[in-house]
């Protein structure tokens, strides 16, 4: 058997929650099948050379099928290579499958998050998700989401057939230090983000974008200032669309020496800002599973999400959940969290249970079932 995966999305370059995946996805599935008993050959479709470091001594044998093309790669170039070289079956970890593809073609669809937040999107995004979930829908084989939020939302928006859809949470790795990194590059790093020693400090890590809901927190944050004056708040990530709007948050409430937007966060910094801050924030408007909550469960710190299903799934009981649309209630969240050392405590105690619940291992090994069954 010959399973074809599209590995256009792993790469180790600045990168969205679906590039997350796919590269963990696919590296799991790889260390599963080694060693495995009649183990399908594995192709792995991609426009350039993948840039990520996969010791063959760890996974299962691949070829890498270079198939580079300017635009549209997906829908003409590895619709094409469907044409005149199909696999038995094909994984898409994004939702966007080929116009011509195979008869067991399955794909991972992490959210509709565009059908919750319109306003959050250009016209021709809006367009193109919403085509792209509905063609999954009719002519995927399967379909893999990454909770049951999800699978909810495609049985209600697109009347998917709820027997094709299969729930198979993500993994995180338990967070380490980055090689070679000491106390004075933790302190070099603080200092650069303008953090002092001993710094009170809110994170936000993740595309900078009008969906997650960021000019509610900067409000928000602007009242919790009243009571804890001394605390910071580091959004950081790439600008998304929407970005004009945070900035205009910031500027109009004047907290540029507050609330510190630095852009891209790599590793190495990320590892040093969640092992350091006093509270992870996620109070996006939709999720369809939420990495950064994840993240903080690893790195025990209390978190602040948003309560709607899909965080609720990932976070369990190890987090406090606020209405996003209400300001009052992140401030009151918020609040809640800096001054109760007894409630930090309970959420981080849960937060090491919850993150048991998360391994890539299981769900390389579920995702596995699903294609080759």
């Amino acid at each position: 058997m010959i399973l074809g995966i599209d590995a256009s999305r792993m790469t180790s370059e600045a990168s969205t929650g679906v590039e997350f995946y796919s590269r963990h996805i696919i590296a799991a599935i790889l260390r599963e099948l080694k060693g495995r008993k009649n183990a399908p050959e594995i192709v792995l479709y991609t426009p350039k050379k993948l840039d990520i470091i996969m010791p063959r001594n760890q996974f299962h044998d691949f070829k890498e099928q270079i198939i580079p093309f300017p635009r549209f790669w997906t829908q003409i170039r590895l619709s094409y290579e469907m044409i005149v070289n199909p696999p038995d079956a094909l994984f898409v970890p994004s939702h966007v499958i080929p116009f011509y593809h195979p008869q067991k073609t399955i794909t991972t669809i992490h959210d509709v998050a565009f059908k919750y937040t319109r306003e959050s999107y250009s016209n021709f995004q809006y367009w193109y998700l919403n085509f792209a979930a509905w063609f999954a829908c009719r002519f995927a084989y399967k379909i893999i989401v990454p909770s049951n939020a999800v699978k909810q939302d495609l049985m209600r928006f697109y009347d998917c057939d709820r027997n094709k859809i299969f729930v198979v949470y993500h993994g995180m790795d338990a967070p380490s230090p980055p090689e070679n990194f000491t106390e004075n590059n933790e302190s070099e790093i603080l200092r650069r983000f303008g953090i002092a020693p001993g710094q009170k400090y809110i994170l936000f890590i993740g595309r900078l974008e009008e969906k997650k809901n960021l000019s509610r927190l900067i409000s928000a944050f602007e009242a919790f200032l009243k009571k804890y004056p001394d605390w910071k708040m580091i959004l950081g990530g790439k600008r998304g669309f929407g970005f004009e709007k945070i900035w205009r948050a910031v500027d109009s409430t004047n907290l540029w020496n507050k609330v510190l937007m630095p852009g891209y966060i790599d590793e190495t910094e990320k590892y040093a800002l969640m092992k350091n801050c006093s509270i992870v924030a996620l109070p996006s408007l939709q999720e369809g599973f939420g990495f950064p909550i994840l993240e903080a469960l690893h790195y025990k710190k209390p978190i602040l999400t948003s309560d709607i299903p899909a965080i609720h799934e990932v976070a369990g009981d190890a987090a406090i959940f606020v209405n996003p649309y209400k300001e009052e209630e992140i401030t009151a969240g918020l609040e809640r969290l800096a001054k109760s050392k007894v409630l930090r405590d309970k959420l981080i105690a849960e937060a090491a249970k919850q993150a048991k619940k998360f391994k890539w291992s299981e769900a390389a090994k579920k995702t596995l079932k699903i294609l080759l069954n």
